[in-house]
């Protein structure tokens, strides 16, 4: 089968379905062409610091959000008090809550509180969860340590606490963030180099689709 170019356009790397133009119609028929939705890319170089925000161009990628934000949630926060409802796991952090995560967001939501913006910087691997356990005295066993779980624990408890249109930064080494079966698209992908051996830090920011 040939393909006419003018059923596909492209921006960046993201796609939604879209129907072909009448001329590609006639060249494949019943196929679906796409069209992107254009998300915001960029690249930049830092020193690496255990506290993420703390790295410039992130901290300055969180408050390009923050500013526009009335209600915001980050359930990892370690020290960090940027947001309005902030919480640590560890009790020795300046977090004001100090709860399991996903413990924490189910709270917010019995409290009734309607967040539109949550930061979302979890431990990023089994090391550094097994770390952040065992520093406040707590036994860590396969299922503590696995990263994915913890993920869609607290994924899953921020969609109830979001507004219809808030925001969601994630931060970490992929780009899975809330993705489409939680109902969000992203909007902005930020690279954050460290140099050396280091992971990058990826910054993504998506945004609740409108509910149907």
């Amino acid at each position: 089968m040939r393909w006419n170019l003018q059923g596909w356009r492209m921006a960046h790397t993201k796609w939604k379905k879209v129907r072909p133009t009448r001329d590609a119609q006639s060249e494949v028929g019943e196929a679906i062409g796409l069209e992107a939705t254009e998300v915001k890319f960029s690249r930049t170089w830092a020193m690496p610091n255990s506290d993420t925000f703390d790295v410039v161009p992130i901290g300055d990628f969180v408050r390009s959000y923050l500013m526009n934000a009335e209600v915001s949630v980050d359930p990892f926060a370690r020290n960090n008090r940027w947001a309005t409802y902030t919480n640590d796991l560890d009790p020795n952090t300046s977090a004001k809550h100090h709860l399991d995560a996903e413990r924490f967001l189910i709270k917010l939501v019995g409290d009734g509180i309607k967040a539109d913006l949550v930061l979302f910087d979890p431990p990023y691997s089994p090391r550094q969860i097994s770390e952040c356990y065992k520093s406040i005295g707590l036994e860590v066993g396969m299922k503590e340590t696995q990263s994915a779980l913890l993920y869609q624990r607290a994924r899953d408890a921020v969609v109830p606490l979001c507004t219809e249109d808030a925001i969601v930064l994630s931060f970490g080494w992929n780009t899975v963030g809330m993705g489409k079966r939680h109902g969000f698209e992203q909007i902005e992908i930020m690279l954050c180099c460290h140099g050396s051996a280091h992971n990058d830090t990826i910054c993504l920011a998506e945004r609740r689709l409108p509910i149907l």
